[in-house]
């Protein structure tokens, strides 16, 4: 059965609250006990998919498809992955999977899922916006499937690949491989064995990751590729060179037409970086004949060089020389110089660039962090979604500590999350982000990173941050002193009794 294309999570499902607690897994098949009622203690009438809310580990589970661009790393991970068709053009789509069922129901087989498996349907079409849709599903599960989108986004056309044996479901640290099947009719998943066997608990929830190779679509006729290399060096040309302070480098313009019509009044053109200083007197146009003729420095970094018209299969070189300066702070800087070029019939400029990393002898980097900004945007029926902005340079962000403010807080690696409020009221809601700087853990917080939550009593709601809008609600829920500052640490202290959730440890589901 086809996947069904949503935005967001499908189908709308109750949902079991971490925050209703049962301790050490009692009375759960009691009916009136509220953690057996749609809480901790997870489904006892067999399998369910990703309906949890509220887990330290992941928040939300009902949107558990996202991914990241494999050059930026799993921090950078989102619902939308931007600007697919720069840097490494390859993206890892990523599927949390977690079976609902009480782990006391496994004995009995009535919490373990039947056929379980995940599948991944990728776009077939190409288009500056792609949708790709995670499922996951059983034979015994209700709903019987579960589907989560995510959505890449870039500046031109591209259409995606799967990438053959890079499926694969990690648990703690182990990591299984899974079946090409799914990108297809869907690959069984398992505990140990891929076996379509999954028990009920947190203990063997999983992420499942899958890479696509990122294809942007060719230019319609014109084509530019820009390259490098230090000054001297024979070993070739390329899209990146490590220099040192006063060493010289060579870029080269190669525009070419790649299609069967003439094209007419080609240019191109350069844009300088900082950090870097022109040779003068280094820029030429190059035939394809290797002829040579040397030009005025200004027009390449101005309006553009004209290299006038190119039948197919037509093209020329531009080259000039620049020298590494030491002009910046810190070890180490990566300048992109990027150029630009355009036809008669291709007016729209096209860009390519190339990279140079400019690194100072003896130099000791200095790590630098922050937590920049914590924003709330109020939904329907209570919820809030979180979004903290953090940086790091030479250090490496590890967690998010979020206090909500109503007694509730959360451990995660995401920086985007949902919490649901239990009542209306007024709440003061806060963010901790941990780094990982000289191998310590160190952590930032802030003003920026705290903001003042308004649940309405139909459900919705306001939201501020005192430190970019000059202030903050003038009356609080009353969690102890008046201060924004003596609130948040009032509520942080109601997070000491919650568990830290990582994948592998035991939990009550």
């Amino acid at each position: 059965m086809p996947i069904v294309a949503h935005a967001g999570f499908y189908p709308g499902r109750t949902t079991f609250d971490y925050n209703k607690y049962d301790a050490n897994n009692q009375n759960c098949d009691d009916a009136n006990n509220p953690a057996a009622q749609n809480g901790r203690c997870g489904s006892m009438d067999g399998p369910v998919f990703n309906s949890f809310v509220n887990t330290p580990s992941y928040g939300d589970e009902r949107y558990f498809t996202d991914g990241y661009r494999t050059d930026r790393g799993k921090a950078s991970t989102a619902d939308t992955i931007t600007d697919v068709t720069d840097g490494s053009k390859q993206v890892v789509i990523r599927m949390y999977v977690h079976n609902n069922a009480n782990q006391d129901t496994n004995a009995s087989g009535k919490g373990v899922a039947h056929n379980a498996k995940v599948k991944l349907e990728l776009p077939t079409n190409s288009g500056s916006s792609l949708q790709a849709v995670g499922a996951i599903s059983a034979s015994n599960s209700a709903p019987g499937e579960v589907s989560d989108t995510v959505y890449m986004t870039a500046g031109r056309a591209f259409h995606v690949k799967y990438v053959p044996g890079s499926a694969k479901l990690l648990r703690n640290t182990n990591s299984y491989a899974l079946s090409d099947s799914i990108v297809s009719s869907g690959a069984p998943i398992g505990n140990t064995q891929m076996n379509g066997e999954l028990p009920g608990c947190f203990n063997y929830a999983a992420l499942v990751e899958v890479t696509v190779d990122i294809i942007p679509e060719p230019s319609q006729n014109l084509q530019l590729v820009k390259q490098v290399k230090n000054v001297g060096d024979t070993s070739g040309w390329h899209k990146e060179v490590a220099s040192k302070p006063n060493q010289e480098q060579q870029f080269m313009l190669t525009t070419k037409n790649v299609g069967l019509d003439q094209l007419t009044d080609v240019s191109v053109r350069d844009i300088l970086p900082p950090h870097v200083s022109l040779v003068p007197g280094s820029v030429k146009i190059v035939n394809a004949d290797s002829q040579s003729y040397p030009q005025d420095d200004g027009p390449l970094f101005g309006n553009g060089i004209g290299l006038g018209n190119y039948p197919s299969g037509g093209g020329r070189y531009v080259l000039f020389k620049v020298k590494s300066l030491d002009d910046f702070d810190g070890c180490s800087v990566r300048v992109r110089n990027v150029a630009k070029a355009k036809s008669a019939q291709t007016p729209n400029e096209i860009t390519d660039s190339a990279d140079i990393v400019i690194t100072k002898e003896n130099c000791a980097p200095t790590p630098s962090y922050s937590c920049d900004l914590l924003s709330a945007t109020v939904g329907d029926n209570r919820q809030v979604r979180f979004t903290t902005n953090a940086s790091a340079s030479n250090a490496q962000i590890k967690l998010y500590r979020y206090n909500f403010g109503d007694g509730t807080s959360l451990v995660t690696d995401k920086n985007v999350i949902n919490h649901t409020y239990a009542n209306a009221g007024q709440y003061a809601a806060s963010v901790t982000v941990d780094f990982l700087v000289n191998g310590q853990t160190a952590n930032a917080g802030g003003d920026k990173c705290a903001v003042a939550v308004t649940i309405n009593p139909n459900g919705g709601g306001t939201s501020s941050n005192p430190s970019v809008t000059g202030g903050a609600p003038t009356s609080l829920v009353n969690t102890g002193p008046g201060s924004m500052v003596a609130v948040f640490i009032a509520t942080s202290l109601v997070g000491a009794v919650l568990y830290r959730f990582h994948l592998g440890r035991k939990f009550n589901s």
